[in-house]
């Protein structure tokens, strides 16, 4: 049986970044350049990356649940930095990180 996510207890321990880059078959200098497009995006939005997972949870009885509203948040936010320059494959850098930590996105239509 397959070990479930707790993305609270890595975000906690300051692993979310480990558990992406592990997850990622990118070559080392593919994988620098998807670290800085998130460092970029942290920065825009103004939250660490740990931080950033651990406020898209809330603990429940049944374990750890997204928080809707913060999710749209954090996809709206994607949407700005697309905008602002950062364009689609650096939002898509930063879906790779979220889903990779547990975060369910869902997306929207473009036309």
């Amino acid at each position: 049986m397959t070990q479930r996510l707790d993305p609270l207890a890595t975000a906690a321990a300051g692993g979310t970044i480990q558990r992406w880059l592990d997850q990622l078959p990118d070559p080392d200098d593919a994988r620098l350049d998807k670290m800085a497009v998130l460092e970029d995006f942290c920065r825009f939005c103004g939250e660490a990356p740990d931080a950033l997972i651990g406020s898209l949870f809330r603990p429940t009885d049944d374990g750890p649940r997204i928080n809707l509203k913060r999710r749209r948040q954090v996809m709206e936010w994607i949407d700005a930095f697309e905008s602002e320059g950062g364009g689609r494959t650096s939002g898509n850098v930063v879906r790779s990180f979220l889903i990779h930590n547990g975060v369910a996105m869902t997306a929207r239509p473009t036309w």
